[in-house]
């Protein structure tokens, strides 16, 4: 997980990404509730596309972040 300053985290909350933060948040964490409660009865391909969402979404937030954080050097 990459860090970021609790300031950046902020800014981007109440900026234009705010919405789409609180989307990913909130796809991030069904995805993560599904994959602990559902995932011994899916398949090794469906628990990989879950996976894989879960990463393209943490990788969608820390570039909206990582914006934030580089605006503040």
């Amino acid at each position: 997980m990459s860090n970021f300053s609790k300031r950046a985290i902020w800014m981007a909350v109440n900026s234009g990404h705010g919405d789409r933060l609180v989307q990913i948040s909130r796809e991030h964490a069904s995805l993560a509730k599904q994959l602990i409660e559902e995932g011994k009865q899916l398949s090794e391909v469906a628990v990989t596309k879950m996976k894989a969402r879960i990463n393209q979404l943490r990788v969608e937030r820390d570039q909206i972040l990582k914006q934030f954080e580089e605006g503040m050097r």
